[in-house]
């Protein structure tokens, strides 16, 4: 990611609509899906590891969850994690520099789409995670919505849900739940997509009227209690929770 859009990332995530609802609804999903804590460790005890933290701001919520660690290719993002008192390390998403069955749970939010090869990624997060172990994950979703968006953020793809699955279980990982989620502002994602493309433009988080902001931070956030009960069939994002079997340890497959 450039440097520059680290730099924005740093000035707007904490109040920015699409990070803070993006924000609830991962770790709403988190929390019921190891309901709090694994049944062999405490909060205080359990290991999670953000792969691709950038700025940190996620990272810093995960702290209160267990001892969490950050892994980011970018120095600048190593800045920005001091800065915020975080833990976290400059490293390659496909080359974690941990030993095998390392961390309960892993987060990979916004990041998959940026390699090349993202069932060589899922290997290595599934060689770092523990037997049982959780990981919570974000996409764009639905190739037809490419921009120029995607070009300025160096994505590789965007991807439909099963394509997503298929890419979880070739590196023996096993989706829980796998949604589409932003789905009440899918309408106007594709509105903003469609005016990239013809202005050449490829930034969505520019700065928005406090009410403005507010207004769609609540229809974004509005999907998190239904989340709970269904999936969405259609959404500019896809969530994932998925497993590494209790059975397996850090073969490969």
């Amino acid at each position: 990611m450039e440097s520059g859009l680290l730099d924005q990332f740093f000035e707007i995530e904490d109040s920015h609509w699409w990070f803070v609802a993006r924000q609830r609804i991962v770790l709403d999903q988190f929390v019921r899906a190891t309901n709090g804590a694994p049944p062999s460790r405490s909060a205080g005890e359990r290991r999670i590891l953000d792969v691709g933290c950038g700025t940190g701001a996620m990272l810093a919520r995960l702290t209160d969850f267990g001892e969490a660690i950050g892994i980011d290719s970018s120095p600048e993002a190593a800045t920005y994690c001091r800065r915020r008192n975080v833990q976290m390390a400059l490293a390659s998403a496909i080359a974690l520099p941990f030993p095998d069955e390392s961390f309960d749970s892993v987060f990979v939010l916004d990041v998959l789409e940026h390699v090349q090869d993202d069932v060589a990624m899922l290997r290595e997060i599934h060689r770092t995670l523990r037997p049982g172990g959780t990981l919570v994950m974000t996409v764009p979703a639905l190739p037809w919505l490419w921009s120029s968006h995607d070009d300025v953020n160096h994505h590789q793809r965007r991807y439909m849900k099963g394509a997503l699955d298929q890419a979880l279980r070739s590196a023996a990982l096993e989706p829980v739940k796998t949604s589409y989620y932003n789905s009440f502002l899918l309408p106007l994602a594709a509105a903003r997509k469609l005016m990239h493309r013809f202005n050449g433009t490829g930034d969505h988080l520019d700065r928005l009227p406090r009410l403005a902001n507010a207004a769609l931070r609540q229809v974004f956030a509005a999907e998190r209690p239904l989340l709970r009960r269904i999936d969405f069939p259609l959404g500019a994002s896809l969530i994932s929770i998925s497993r590494k079997s209790p059975g397996k340890g850090s073969e490969r497959d």
